[in-house]
């Protein structure tokens, strides 16, 4: 009797942690949604995107923003963007990873994602963001109220979803 109350307990205790671990989890996205997504506070939704490389989803509109985040920092010329994770994109990206203190695998993945959304700002009001980059460039995104990211790749440019699944901004060939 004595054992199976021990039992009983220790099953308990740990069902109980193991609730606790689980409730205490963030809510992560998933590239299986085909989007950069995010809920609640939009300042931690990168942390859990990707990963984008010149092996992995190397042609989408995520690439694209990558591929902005380069140009605004000034590891990539402006005529780089083009949706496509290929040689050029990955030595910028080793050189803007290995400046930051990441490993520069050439590989964007959640770290590298998070460093770069320490650049976001607000811009005129909730939904709407933009990237500070080097000097004075910078470039516009929003977040939907489903909580899907857009961008555009000038301003007044036309907008589109951050997808992982398809490049249908006019730059992408």
């Amino acid at each position: 009797m004595r054992l199976r109350i021990r039992a009983v307990a220790m099953a308990m205790v740990v069902a109980t942690f193991g609730t606790l671990a689980i409730s205490a989890a963030p809510s992560s996205a998933s590239v299986s949604q085909g989007y950069v997504a995010g809920s609640g506070t939009w300042t931690d939704d990168w942390g859990d995107e990707g990963p984008i490389s010149a092996s992995t989803r190397s042609h989408n509109n995520v690439v694209a923003m990558w591929q902005m985040i380069l140009w605004a920092d000034g590891y990539l010329a402006r005529s780089g963007v083009d949706c496509r994770f290929g040689p050029v994109t990955t030595a910028a990206t080793k050189k803007w990873q290995s400046a930051r203190g990441l490993v520069s695998d050439g590989v964007v993945g959640p770290k590298t994602l998070a460093r770069a959304a320490t650049r976001l700002g607000v811009w005129e009001g909730e939904g709407w963001y933009y990237y500070d980059g080097a000097g004075e460039r910078f470039f516009h995104l929003g977040r939907r109220t489903d909580g899907r990211w857009d961008m555009s790749l000038v301003p007044g440019g036309e907008w589109q979803l951050l997808s992982y699944t398809y490049a249908n901004f006019s730059a992408c060939s």
